[in-house]
């Protein structure tokens, strides 16, 4: 057997290590929010007589009869009417802008401050719609909804009061909650991890004084910030992290309102949940590539900050230098390359940190409400998350080789959004990865099988989710074509 002195182990090492400091990122945000008491917001009271102008805008794309019920909740919303403005901004290509100025028209009769715009061309997309609204308004404040969530009717005179009362808020987030996370064991894993995102992420940065992200939707800026930090751009895919790190480099901050919360929609297909977080990772890293160097030349920031906010664009890559580390190891766990002691060390403390991370974050997401079923769902949603190796590895690299690719909308019911095609094979790649590593590990060292345990049922898991789900989507092709 080959020494373990060679470069493939120095490669491991310096993976796995990398791996580890994403990790320990994510334990300090737990810890955080364990041991930090929550912040006072400035919150005095809005004048009845002095109300801001405030823009809601409504971004569409192939969202169906969502758009009705978006508007409701909007025309619900508890504010003077001649103090609200509503956009719908749809950039449908389905015929769903037919049913949107519909829904228009209905609320215009009933004396709503309210106009669709269309664009024929998706210039920008999402950041590229919500620019082009911008421009039709003079509002000091824009609250985002998305079409799938369903805000209560105080959430602007509870999230305008803090930025009413404090000119050096830019943004105020509201937290999501779910509206279908009982539906499927797929929306439970999602509904905990999104949980562990808001409940424990969002909360300890913004306790620790850290930039909050806008988390694209439920969300109330200070138009000024917005202008202030170079208005949405769309050259990233993450075009809501993308400005709140924009304007935080120009001295705006925001604050999270984990009490303010807003029902949506999860994705209920394994093939939408997947194109999400594609999304998501490559438009996060793309972010990391874009801000990084500004972050660090910021006067603004200290020193703890912006390494806060690095591994916080960088921890996506988390997959696609975890792909790596898998492959390079694969040579040490069937026994073609003994490990030296650093190397077993590193490993094994990255597996460690890298679980506990995990689980610790996801458990301190869990609501006291909400405890039923909770380790299956943890146990779940930690197998789905490791089946995204290889389509978030993908991610990442398109993101750091400049490849360019289209937003694609994440479809939350089985009939809004695009259809994928027919001809595209689903889960292929999953099934065959994890099979492959099965059957080798079987060959060679049957206890690797065991520490590869994670990655070679998340693998199978999720492909055979997606096969199963993409067999029915192609069904869906036909009836319609």
């Amino acid at each position: 057997m080959i020494e373990s002195f060679s470069v493939l182990a120095i490669l491991l090492t310096v993976g796995l290590s990398v791996m580890s400091l994403l990790s320990l990122n994510l334990i300090v945000i737990s810890l955080a929010r364990l041991l930090t008491k929550p912040r006072t917001i400035t919150n005095g009271p809005l004048d009845p007589a002095d109300l801001p102008l405030v823009l809601v805008q409504i971004p569409l794309y192939n969202e169906g009869e969502l758009v009705r019920r978006i508007l409701a909740a909007v025309a619900a919303l508890d504010w003077p009417r001649e103090r609200l403005e509503i956009q719908v901004l749809d950039d449908s290509t389905d015929g769903s802008c037919a049913l949107s100025r519909a829904a228009v028209q209905d609320l215009a009769r009933q004396g709503r401050r309210i106009e669709l715009i269309h664009r024929t061309e998706r210039t920008a997309y999402k950041a590229g719609a919500l620019a082009a609204g911008l421009t039709r308004s003079t509002a000091a404040y824009v609250a985002i909804f998305d079409a799938d969530f369903i805000p209560p009717p105080d959430f602007l005179r509870r999230a305008l009061a803090p930025l009413v009362s404090d000119p050096s808020l830019g943004l105020v987030q509201a937290r999501w909650t779910h509206l279908n996370a009982h539906d499927s064991l797929l929306t439970r894993a999602q509904a905990r991890l999104l949980d562990a995102h808001f409940r424990v992420e969002q909360e300890a940065r913004w306790r620790l004084g850290l930039p909050v992200p806008f988390n694209g939707t439920c969300g109330v800026w200070r138009r000024a910030a917005i202008d202030d930090a170079g208005g949405w751009q769309g050259d990233t895919l993450t075009e809501d992290l993308d400005l709140s790190l924009r304007a935080r480099l120009r001295g705006w901050h925001a604050a999270y309102l984990i009490d303010l919360t807003v029902p949506g929609a999860l994705p209920i297909s394994a093939p939408a949940w997947r194109t999400q977080q594609f999304r998501w990772t490559k438009g996060f890293v793309q972010c990391a590539i874009k801000l990084t160097p500004a972050v660090w030349r910021s006067p603004l920031l200290p020193t703890w900050h912006k390494v806060m906010i690095t591994l916080q664009m960088a921890q996506p890559l988390a997959f696609l230098i975890g792909a790596a580390c898998t492959l390079l190891g694969l040579a040490y766990l069937f026994g073609a390359m003994v490990a030296g002691p650093v190397l077993s060390v590193v490993a094994v403390w990255a597996s460690l940190t890298g679980l506990c991370s995990t689980l610790g974050m996801m458990s301190l997401g869990i609501a006291h409400d909400n405890t039923r079923g909770a380790a299956v769902d943890l146990i779940v949603a930690m197998f789905l998350s490791a089946g995204l190796l290889i389509s978030n590895s993908r991610a990442g690299i398109e993101a750091i080789m400049g490849h360019h690719s289209e937003f694609v909308r994440t479809p939350k019911t089985p009939h809004t959004g695009p259809i994928q095609e027919s001809g595209r094979p689903y889960g292929v790649i999953e099934i065959a990865a994890g099979l492959s590593i099965l059957g080798f590990a079987l060959i060679q060292q049957i206890w690797s099988a065991l520490y590869l345990t994670l990655v070679i049922g998340g693998l199978l898991s999720l492909g055979l989710m997606l096969a199963f789900e993409g067999r029915d989507l192609r069904r869906l092709v036909r009836m319609r074509s």
